[in-house]
């Protein structure tokens, strides 16, 4: 049951009767396996990511040098694309590698208070609804940066974000809705996967990388929070993030 995202839980102990020392030892070489195969991959990817960094400002700056043309504002566009991915992977990797923060007590409505007057004051079209009015027991850094994904997936994909927060039940439950195309019913989960991208309206166009929603959803799960989406009956998505720990 412990065995989570971060793969970091403690090794079952291997003694007791032979039966369950055998399962103990299977299990605990499997949990290895699995962390090995994990940290690798990440390793990779984050190597990658990291290392691309630097051609790619390379090039930036010979383009920059180049006389002004349309091949040139291509160019340019391409690079900025590659820029984002790459800052992105690397983002990917370290939450994968599990979240580093820890909880605190916090005032969520400040948090969100505070999120919204920042897209409001770059001239974006981001409201806030509700309240939840008691502490709250989270990672502040993680909470703002799942939300701030969803946000940026309303802007990009519907104009606009409307942001309602509860607290029921000891959860408290955050949802960002849009107006946009939404999302076919059989991509509602596949949107979850790295670098994952539905064709027609939401595709590289629009400046995705097929990351933010995977980020969140990865910082969601080392919160022991769930992220899911639905289709709003009357046009446009809703992303809900339900959360642990009020009081």
């Amino acid at each position: 049951d412990t065995l989570g995202p971060d793969l970091k839980v403690e090794r079952l102990p291997e003694d007791g009767p032979d039966e369950v020392a055998r399962a103990a030892r299977a299990f605990n070489a499997m949990q290895d396996r699995i962390r090995l195969y994990m940290t690798e991959r990440l390793q990779i990817l984050a190597a990658i990511s990291h290392d691309l960094q630097t051609p790619i400002t390379r090039m930036r700056l010979r383009v920059d040098v180049m006389d002004e043309s349309p091949q040139g504002a291509k160019l340019q566009q391409d690079l900025q694309e590659m820029e984002t991915m790459v800052k992105e992977g690397v983002t990917y990797a370290r939450t994968m590698h599990g979240a580093s923060e820890a909880p605190l007590r916090i005032d969520p409505d400040a948090l969100f208070d505070s999120l919204v007057f920042d897209y409001v004051d770059a001239g974006q079209d981001v409201s806030l609804h509700g309240r939840i009015d008691t502490a709250l027991v989270t990672r502040p850094q993680a909470l703002r940066r799942i939300v701030g994904n969803l946000v940026d997936n309303a802007l990009k994909f519907g104009g606009a974000a409307e942001i309602r927060v509860a607290s029921q039940d000891g959860h408290v439950r955050v949802s960002v809705l849009d107006r946009g195309p939404g999302i076919p019913a059989e991509s509602l989960e596949a949107v979850f996967e790295p670098f994952y991208r539905l064709e027609g309206s939401r595709n590289r166009g629009t400046g995705g990388t097929g990351l933010g929603l995977a980020i969140a959803r990865q910082l969601a799960l080392a919160m022991d929070a769930t992220l899911s989406l639905h289709n709003r009956p009357d046009g446009g998505l809703e992303a809900t993030l339900v959360l642990k720990g009020v009081g």
